[in-house]
């Protein structure tokens, strides 16, 4: 099947940043206060919104560093309030804040500036404009309006990431007038219109380009649907909310996040981080801290990420243990533990052995080697099997998933 080119840069890109940032970062109670706990006195934050623009900058940066290919910024939420210049159309935009300022054009342009690609999030499900529920052609009209100029005045954008068809599924949201006009303006965008939490992977004809997989962990995607090649993409966050909440102290382990990018490289799909900044646009010490040992892993282990397209690299699961897998010219390892003193350390001196069958690289193999210390894996290679026996991490190292390159004799 063919593939747009466009799919498989996407796919390549493997990591991404999300960031749920608005209004409702002032309560720090999450994204959705305001329609949950009927947060009194929404407005206050409106009135109070004058963020750092050098922190909003620092995402990008921060992202840059560790390994993250593309963000995904809140450019509406379900709010209503929009982080850029509606030019007229609405005046509950960052330009009327005391900011005074388009937060979008900040981001895009910082993006632009240190090769990261900007995706917007829009959300079509919306809890301020009153068109929504008393006049729906009305703000189906008003919501092209805005996307039109988020597809105007900033440059390239890498996507457009939907959010909240969700919430009336029989209605008709005239998307491919939507789609059609995103296209038309910006050809090599990825559209993405997530399907929540109940329709996860799921696409019902709708032209757009990637499955989404909300805080899912697939064991297996229908990337081929309705006659088209689909790229995917799962999402987590690192503690319970997408928003900031202060607290909510459930924050994932850096386990978690390195084992889902490998996971979700597995079934062929991207993954998308998120973190909620402050309300003046900081980033908690926690969430800043799991992006740092996220990059750590990326600096040593990314290129299995990013040179692995789903559609050009096959996918090989070993037979006894199905977190381990080859992806393209790598091989995943998980559950070592490391060498060391029987006193200090379990079981470590034992290699994992990893057993392919079946489903297996045909092509023979000169050498597989580590990535993170160039040393060689010892391998068997016959017709119909594929052994390796994976040593355990050095004593003072443990990357969680163990990465190497193999190479096939041409």
């Amino acid at each position: 099947m063919m593939v747009e080119d466009k799919i498989l840069n996407f796919e390549k890109m493997g990591l991404g940043l999300f960031i749920h940032w608005g209004l409702y970062a002032h309560f720090a109670e999450g994204e959705w206060a305001q329609n949950i706990l009927e947060v009194p006195n929404y407005s206050q934050a409106f009135t109070h919104f004058n963020p750092d623009p050098k922190k909003i900058r620092q995402w990008v940066t921060l992202a840059r560093q560790n390994g993250f290919k593309y963000i995904v910024l809140t450019a509406k939420h379900h709010d209503g309030f929009c982080l850029f210049d509606t030019k007229g159309i609405s005046e509950f935009d960052s330009m009327h804040t005391p900011f005074k300022a388009d937060v979008i054009k900040i981001f895009v342009d910082e993006c632009h500036r240190q090769g990261i690609a900007p995706f917007l999030y829009f959300a079509t499900y919306d809890w301020h404009n009153p068109k929504y529920t008393a006049d729906f052609p009305g703000y189906l009209a008003e919501l092209r309006q805005l996307i039109r100029l988020l597809a105007t005045n900033y440059g390239e954008i890498g996507g457009f990431w939907f959010d909240g068809n969700w919430d009336k599924p029989d209605a008709d949201w005239q998307t491919d007038q939507l789609y059609s006009e995103i296209r038309q303006l910006h050809p090599q965008a990825m559209i993405t219109n997530n399907t929540g939490l109940e329709q996860q992977g799921v696409n019902q004809g709708e032209a757009v380009d990637v499955l989404t997989f909300e805080r899912g962990n697939p064991q297996n995607i229908k990337h081929e649907q309705h006659g088209r090649y689909f790229a995917a993409e799962t999402s987590m966050t690192l503690n319970r909310h997408w928003g900031n909440a202060e607290n909510d102290l459930d924050y994932v382990a850096a386990r978690q996040l390195i084992e889902q990018i490998c996971q979700s490289r597995k079934v062929g799909a991207n993954l998308l981080i998120n973190i909620g900044p402050q309300f003046d646009g900081s980033i908690d010490l926690p969430s800043q801290a799991l992006l740092e040992l996220v990059g750590k892993w990326m600096r040593v282990n990314g290129t299995a990420i990013t040179a692995t397209a789903n559609e050009t690299h096959p996918t090989y699961i070993a037979e006894n243990n199905n977190k381990n897998f080859i992806k393209g010219d790598y091989l995943f390892v998980t559950g070592l533990q490391n060498i060391g003193n029987h006193n200090v350390v379990l079981g470590g001196e034992q290699a994992q052995e990893i057993i392919f069958q079946g489903q297996m690289p045909q092509r023979k193999i000169k050498q597989i080697v580590w990535l993170d210390n160039g040393q060689s894996v010892d391998f068997q290679q016959s017709s119909d099997e594929l052994k390796i026996l994976a040593d355990s991490f050095r004593y003072g190292t443990h990357l969680v998933v163990r990465v190497a390159q193999i190479t096939f004799v041409d």
